[in-house]
């Protein structure tokens, strides 16, 4: 087991790497040269929900960032985005008003910006749900996920009711 300063040094370079990796795509996918027509041609608006699963809140925040991106990018190329996220398996533990203690312990900062990145998804329209079969998995209370996530009966019905109903499925493992 390494001692607990190998363990935050170890924490702290990787966040830093992320946030530099993160920092750097956005930048090069912010080019004005680069662009999606081929792919949105036609298109003007789009439905996508995005499966997030990830155990990892670290990652899991930076995908949150880049589905704000996403948006933002879509919003460039003129397409109407209409964008779900569904939370599943212990990524429902980084949603919380009270998380675990020692989810707390170890990735306080990192919740803390999980919520406000949640708070900006929500400000920009984006829908999102929590799969209750995993909230009760991991002990979180319905009660305390936060504000903008609705608790649902399963995160797998929620997949195949908006896949039926013309959202694309985004995996976020």
């Amino acid at each position: 087991m390494p001692f607990p300063t190998q363990t935050l040094k170890t924490l702290l370079i990787g966040s830093a790497l992320s946030l530099l990796s993160f920092h750097t795509l956005t930048a090069q996918a912010g080019d004005a040269n680069l662009n999606n027509q081929a792919a949105l041609k036609g298109i003007s608006e789009i439905y996508t929900l995005y499966d997030v699963r990830k155990a990892n809140p670290n990652v899991m925040l930076s995908y949150l960032k880049g589905i704000e991106s996403n948006y933002n990018n879509l919003l460039k190329e003129k397409v109407k985005p209409h964008l779900r996220i569904i939370f599943i398996s212990s990524a429902v533990q980084f949603i919380t008003t009270k998380p675990a203690d020692n989810i707390e312990m170890e990735y306080g900062d990192t919740l803390k910006s999980i919520a406000n990145q949640i708070a900006r998804l929500k400000d920009i329209g984006v829908k999102m749900e929590a799969c209750s079969t995993a909230t009760a998995y991991f002990n979180v209370d319905n009660d305390t996920l936060l504000p903008g996530i609705v608790p649902v009966r399963s995160g797998f019905l929620s997949v195949m009711g908006w896949q039926a109903q013309g959202y694309s499925l985004v995996p976020v493992y």
